[in-house]
């Protein structure tokens, strides 16, 4: 596979922070020159370790009500069907899950939080479920950076300060409308699109399109990220982790806490059975055993239950829920 050197890993951490960054800003961070930097980009999108770019975006600014989790768990023998079934559900995305007897994860983005119950037993009628869990998101951590890209520990606390991001405390209101869906839509098949295409595409002006993005980025409704494809630098899968804890335990320090062990990429508040999730990548099993440890030593965890999931070949995958603390 691959080797990541630390060059490489600085500059797909810059990208994974803000995907359209150009070759100069990170070439004057990295210290090195726009041409190497043009070179090394190339050179990973060659070996198919860059894979595109997409959006992540604020649900709540595009009219969502929520976002919900459901567990379900189903017959093993009875999961092809499950699946295709669930495929067909508006606005609900699933996955396998494995080593759990919930053994399907899905997402329920909802415009009216009576839709879940309509969804839910959408779910019981049409498929042979054997018991469904639901946890209701109240806030999204999602920091793709934290990958220890380099497989290397000496430099945990250096690349923990570099990807630090400042998120917005609260959340200034913002109308979206067709146009910026539109802009927003052009973004998620490709967040690098240049302005002008996206313009002439959309028949506006770029100047037009640079002011929507401009404002919809800075109100904290977009952001956009490059995409990599896990797999090739040596992750073999996703870590869930359904995480219940002393309700005074639930702060910032404690989010804080998870966001420092490297390779954890999504914290998610939650009311229900469970208090947080938290995804993280893991390499092998004496990885996975390493960052369960860890998340064991933060303060307060009660109950801890984890299942793992095979990782897609584009990570970010397409709009996902950016960070919202």
């Amino acid at each position: 596979m691959p080797k990541i050197s630390e060059l490489d890993s600085r500059i797909l951490k810059i990208l994974l922070k803000d995907g359209r960054t150009g070759y100069d800003p990170i070439a004057e961070e990295c210290g090195e020159t726009k041409n190497k930097i043009w070179k090394r980009c190339k050179a990973m999108e060659k070996k198919g370790i860059i894979k595109g770019a997409t959006v992540q975006i604020n649900y709540g600014y595009f009219g969502y009500a929520a976002l919900a989790t459901l567990l379900i768990s189903v017959e093993a023998q009875q999961m092809d069907q499950v699946m295709e079934v669930i495929k067909k559900i508006s606005e609900v995305r699933a996955y396998r899950q494995y080593n759990s007897i919930y053994n399907v994860r899905a997402v329920a983005t909802q415009w009216d939080i009576k839709e879940l119950d309509y969804v839910k037993n959408l779910i019981k009628r049409n498929l042979p479920t054997l018991g469904i869990k639901t946890f209701i998101w109240a806030g999204v951590k999602n920091i793709p950076e934290n990958m220890n890209l380099t497989c290397e520990t000496k430099n945990c606390q250096k690349n923990a300060e570099e990807t630090s991001q400042t998120i917005p405390k609260t959340i200034i209101e913002t109308k979206i409308d067709d146009l910026d869906k539109q802009i927003v839509q052009k973004l998620t098949l490709n967040g690098r699109a240049s302005f002008s295409t996206i313009a002439k595409e959309l028949s506006l002006s770029t100047d037009t399109v640079v002011k929507r993005y401009n404002k919809l980025r800075k109100n904290g409704a977009i952001k956009v990220s490059i995409q990599i494809d896990p797999n090739i630098i040596g992750y073999s899968s996703i870590l869930d982790f359904n995480i219940a804890s002393v309700a005074s335990c639930v702060t910032g320090s404690v989010v804080d806490s998870l966001a420092e062990i490297q390779n954890v990429i999504i914290i998610t508040k939650t009311s229900g059975d469970f208090d947080l999730h938290v995804a993280a990548m893991v390499r092998d099993i004496a990885h996975s055993f390493d960052i369960q440890d860890q998340i064991a030593k933060v303060c307060g965890m009660t109950k801890i239950e984890a299942s793992a999931r095979k990782i897609p070949d584009r990570w970010p995958t397409p709009l996902q829920h950016i960070s919202t603390f």
